[in-house]
C-alpha cells in the first residue's frame, strides 16, 4: 500500500495567499495622483469655457434685438432688455448714449468674475478677473478669442 501524503493548501512553505505588496499600493497611488493632477485643472478650464460663451450667447441675441429696434426706431433709447438671465451670466441692461445713438450692452457672473460687453459698433470686450480688459470675447479662460 501506499502512504498518502498531504500537501499544504497555501503553496511553498513560507509564502502566504497571493496580493499586493505596499510598494504596488504606492505606485498605484502615486499614478492615479499624477493623473488627476493632470486631468482635474483641464477639466476646471472646460468647464469654464462652456460658461463663458453662455455671456457670448446673451449678448449675441441682445445686440441683434438692438439693432432690430433701431431699424424701427432710429433710437437705441428705450431699446431692448435682456430677455431672461442665463444660468451664469445675466446680461444687465444696455446704456444708451449719444441721444440714443450708441449703446453699450454687458453680460456679467458675480461668481466667475468675468464681464462681457459689445456695444453698437460691434466692439467687444472682456474684463478678466482681477480687472485686465481685452478687446475681443475670450472663449477660453486662458485667454485666447
Amino acid at each position: 500500500m501506499k502512504a498518502f501524503s498531504r500537501q499544504s493548501s497555501i503553496g511553498p512553505v513560507g509564502r502566504g495567499p497571493g496580493g499586493f505588496t505596499l510598494i504596488e499600493l504606492m505606485i498605484a497611488v502615486a499614478v492615479i495622483a499624477v493623473l488627476m493632477g493632470i486631468a482635474i485643472p483641464n477639466y476646471n478650464n472646460y468647464m469654464l469655457k462652456g460658461k463663458l460663451a453662455e455671456a457670448m450667447s446673451l449678448l449675441s441675441d441682445l445686440q441683434v434685438r438692438q439693432e432690430q429696434y433701431y431699424q424701427d426706431n432710429r433710437t437705441y433709447l428705450n431699446g431692448m432688455t435682456p430677455r431672461s438671465a442665463g444660468q451664469y451670466f445675466t446680461a444687465t441692461s444696455c446704456v444708451t448714449a449719444n441721444s440714443g445713438q450708441t449703446y453699450t450692452c454687458t453680460a456679467t457672473a458675480s461668481t466667475l468674475s468675468y464681464s462681457y460687453s459689445v456695444t453698437e459698433s460691434g466692439t467687444k470686450t472682456t474684463t478678466r478677473p482681477g480687472g485686465t480688459t481685452v478687446s475681443c470675447w475670450l472663449k477660453t479662460p486662458d485667454g485666447s478669442c
